[in-house]
């Protein structure tokens, strides 16, 4: 793989991006992103960045500005796709740091964007190697039918807060490596079974601790396949675990992938880490 990394301002090239996100995600009536409001972002401080093979469109990243909560100015990093092939090769974290240095270079240090809190390798992604932290829970924004990817649940979505300056960031931005935290810390919610029929048995809202652990599954595309109660089941527990932490102040700062040795303990399943705001 011959990897290239650049902006985008072509017509055809955001034409490209449309293909690619439906690809991505299996949109098949019309749905995706519309290429003369990607021209417009390029043209006026958003991110239109694309990831090439040689000649071909491999991946992209796609972001506006916005305004935060604060009312500071953020980029809304809006979509991201790799197409399957091309997965697990660190172009999506290639694809993050190319859009930071971009925002950073218009003075801004805030990026924000939604993804789906159970679909592990995201929440690696972003927690763990990119250092974004979530403490926003949003129910079903996209409805129940949003691409293939999608369909079946509810469209749940943590909402990551990458603060470009941060010491988490700026250390990951070096190759730094984060050390464990929340080791031996409480789980959430209590599970039983293998990987493919693994489930919630039961859930405690009322931990104390200043880290807090919650599981979610290895590969919920999988169990979406094999038991959609299943993977409904998993989306409404966690979904009550999340809303009622975050509400008494905890983050989501990091993320635990299955068969990883961390400190003294062995990581079986996944979990978010979740810390006591300050």
């Amino acid at each position: 793989m011959l990897l290239a990394i650049r902006d985008l301002t072509k017509y055809d090239e955001f034409l490209q991006v449309r293909d690619v996100q439906q690809q991505v995600w299996g949109f098949a009536g019309g749905e995706g992103l519309y290429p003369p409001a990607l021209n417009t972002a390029a043209e006026n401080g958003g991110t239109v960045i694309g990831a090439f093979d040689g000649g071909k469109m491999i991946g992209f990243i796609y972001g506006f500005i916005g305004i935060h909560a604060d009312r500071r100015l953020k980029l809304c990093s809006q979509t991201m796709g790799i197409l399957p092939e091309y997965r697990n090769k660190g172009i999506a974290a290639t694809l993050k740091w190319a859009q930071r240095q971009r925002v950073l270079e218009n003075g801004i240090d805030l990026i924000t964007w939604t993804y789906d809190p159970l679909e592990a390798p995201n929440a690696r992604l972003n927690l763990h190697t990119l250092g974004g932290m979530a403490r926003t829970y949003k129910r079903n924004i996209y409805g129940e039918n949003f691409g293939a990817l999608s369909k079946g649940l509810p469209s749940d979505r943590f909402l990551i807060e990458w603060w470009l300056n941060s010491e988490a960031v700026a250390e990951r931005s070096k190759g730094l490596k984060p050390g464990p935290i929340g080791v031996g810390s409480p789980i959430a919610n209590r599970c039983a079974g293998t990987s493919g029929d693994r489930k919630i048995e039961t859930i405690d809202l009322n931990l104390d601790p200043p880290i807090v652990r919650v599981e979610i599954p290895n590969d919920l595309q999988a169990i979406k396949k094999a038991n959609m109660a299943l993977a409904l089941d998993w989306r409404l527990k966690t979904r009550e675990l999340f809303e009622a932490y975050f509400a008494r102040g905890y983050e989501a700062v990091d993320f635990v992938r299955a068969g990883e040795v961390w400190g003294p303990e062995r990581a079986r399943y996944n979990w978010y880490v979740l810390r006591r705001s300050p």
